[in-house]
């Protein structure tokens, strides 16, 4: 589906936003293009990609520079709002490469797009046995200094759960990891033992900032 998806893909192109796959987000549509963008993706394969933009003071213009690598999700949820606004939530499920912009004449965006996959290490799984325990240590460590209504309790039971490297990794990065350009960083990162330790050295960031008194965004 996804892949087919890719042939002409719309996007939701929004400052600031890296949609991780793994993680559910929720998006408010209000513009006039934007509504007409969520009724032919609610019409269609209800396949969405959310890419960032190269600069934010560009969101008002039609034809903003785009990064060129984008999360790419399922909508699992919507509500058509009385005054016409449209509430979606994205299950993100991949990563892709905005190839070429088409033009189809809609108020909106499209692009084809290639859907990119994993990369692991010659032992596949076997070979990262050891990052994956040390990032599933880390999130335990980070439960037990948040608050439980935080979630990260069930993240820990989650991640304990996951068998797939790079998903556990994405998983993580999408709750412990605020800002856009550590986000894109994860999101940019094809290399599962890469992302791993790019993960670890961010939840590691976190606990060290909680261990001092001090919150993340501190």
């Amino acid at each position: 589906m996804l892949a087919d998806a890719c042939t002409a893909l719309k996007i939701f192109p929004l400052p600031g936003v890296v949609l991780l796959p793994g993680a559910p987000a929720p998006f408010h549509l209000f513009e006039p293009r934007y509504r007409a963008l969520a009724a032919a993706v609610l019409d269609g394969d209800r396949v969405l990609a959310v890419p960032t933009l190269v600069d934010p003071d560009e969101a008002m213009e039609p034809r903003a520079r785009l990064r060129p690598l984008a999360g790419i999700g399922l909508v699992v949820a919507e509500e058509r709002n009385p005054d016409g606004t449209i509430d979606l939530v994205l299950q993100g499920a991949g990563r892709v490469r905005l190839v070429e912009e088409l033009e189809r004449g809609r108020p909106f965006r499209e692009f084809r797009a290639e859907l990119l996959r994993d990369l692991y290490p010659a032992d596949g799984v076997a070979g990262l046995q050891g990052d994956v325990e040390a990032l599933a240590q880390l999130v335990y460590e980070l439960a037990g200094l948040l608050p439980p209504e935080s979630g990260a309790g069930h993240l820990a039971e989650a991640v304990a759960r996951m068998r797939d490297p790079g998903a556990m990794a994405d998983l993580v990065a999408a709750a412990a990891i605020g800002e856009p350009e550590g986000r894109y960083r994860v999101l940019e990162t094809l290399d599962v033992a890469r992302r791993l330790s790019l993960v670890k050295e961010e939840v590691a960031g976190v606990i060290l900032l909680l261990s001092r008194g001090r919150t993340p965004s501190a």
